[in-house]
């Protein structure tokens, strides 16, 4: 980001733009992280750098809050999660909960089995 500073934020490219946001949010370390979506338009290793982030915030004690589409990424990395279908809450609870007597399953065939979908893997799903 250092050999960026005498250009404007405008002329970043997205995950440059995510990133300058991140910073910026989590630079005085507050308690509580509010994120929407912070993995998108990140590159590999800045993805896998805030994803370890937010573990060791959360094993620290304190909270962190994202909104995904990506719900391999919640599976591995939240402890509760709220799962919306519609803009309607469908689910509230413990990812080991949502998966507890469903060892081969995954947040996301279960997902889309709740929200009234199959996972057959024929798609054309858009």
């Amino acid at each position: 980001m250092y050999s960026h500073q005498n250009e404007t934020i405008a002329s970043f490219s997205h995950g440059m733009r995510q990133k300058t946001i991140l910073i910026g949010t989590l630079l005085p370390d507050p308690d509580i992280w509010v994120l929407d979506e912070p993995l998108q338009g990140l590159d590999p290793q800045a993805a896998f750098d805030l994803k370890e982030m937010m573990k060791a915030h959360a094993a620290k004690g304190k909270t962190v809050i994202f909104s995904t589409h990506v719900l391999d990424t919640a599976q591995q990395l939240c402890d509760k999660l709220a799962i919306l279908k519609k803009g309607e809450l469908i689910y509230q609870g413990a990812v080991s909960e949502l998966l507890n007597g469903s060892p081969d399953e995954t947040l996301e065939k279960i997902y889309l089995k709740m929200a009234g979908r199959q996972a057959t893997g024929d798609g054309p799903y858009v």
